[in-house]
């Protein structure tokens, strides 16, 4: 069923349709979408759960706006359908990704074993033989960092954090295309993996800070490069800009954006 939900969510982004609109029937999207009534009926309920969409008994099914009762589960299944997440979204998450991963890795210097320093250091190294290859370091960032979490002995930690790349992948994959964002990772994960080795608490969460600052600039810069092409390209996106800049709304994310 879970293939069905992901398959209807980044239909209904493919569409066109925006949060508040009315979505057509269940006849006419089984249509539309090829799906039979029941898997189509099953999807429906699991994204009414999930907050995604409203149905409302004698009027219809709705998409949801964005909102603080849509569940992380929701997110992830938003980004795994490749409908993008609003920019605000983007950032908050990597807020509390830094605040999270900063935790991770004091405790990563208290708790670490041998088998975790060895497992870091084999992800440095496959690292650097990737770099040489001309390869990209989307997955290989994420399996280091995930790595500093698991070294805090803490499985729970491990799968609430595991979240936040599930959500990321194709951002990251659009942050790692830089190979200068390639070179300075290798960089800064030699450094914190020997900050954690030498259990240098101190050092290690200022690297890791730092090293989250960096890809937390870059979407701010990114989303508003984008905001700023959009407003100079139709005087509506211009006014509608200025518009939700006052009121505080969120604002969709241009579906050029990284999900």
């Amino acid at each position: 069923m879970l293939d069905n939900v992901r398959q209807l969510v980044h239909l209904i982004h493919e569409r066109g349709f925006e949060p508040g609109d009315k979505l057509p029937s269940e006849r006419e999207m089984s249509e539309m979408f090829g799906m039979s009534r029941g898997a189509l009926r099953e999807a429906l309920i699991r994204l009414d759960t999930l907050r995604i969409i409203d149905a409302r008994p004698k009027s219809g099914i709705y998409l949801r706006a964005g909102s603080a009762e849509r569940s992380i589960e929701a997110m992830v299944l938003f980004a795994e359908a490749d409908a993008p997440l609003a920019p605000d979204e983007v950032i908050q998450a990597v807020e509390l990704r830094r605040l999270l991963e900063t935790q991770a890795v004091r405790l990563a210097c208290e708790r670490r074993t041998d088998e975790d320093l060895e497992h870091l250091s084999g992800i440095v190294k496959r690292c650097v033989a990737a770099r040489g290859n001309g390869e990209k370091l989307a997955s290989l960032d994420a399996e280091f960092h995930l790595a500093i979490v698991a070294a805090t002995q803490n499985d729970v930690f491990v799968r609430f954090v595991n979240v936040f790349y599930l959500m990321s992948r194709k951002r990251r994959e659009v942050y790692f295309s830089s190979d200068e964002h390639c070179r300075q990772s290798v960089s800064d994960h030699r450094k914190l993996l020997a900050a954690i080795t030498e259990r240098d608490v101190h050092k290690a969460e200022g690297l890791l800070r730092q090293h989250i600052k960096g890809v937390d600039v870059y979407f701010r810069t990114l989303f508003a490069a984008s905001s700023d092409n959009a407003a100079r390209s139709s005087p509506k996106a211009a006014s509608t800009a200025k518009k939700t800049a006052a009121t505080g709304k969120r604002k969709r994310a241009p579906s050029s954006e990284p999900a």
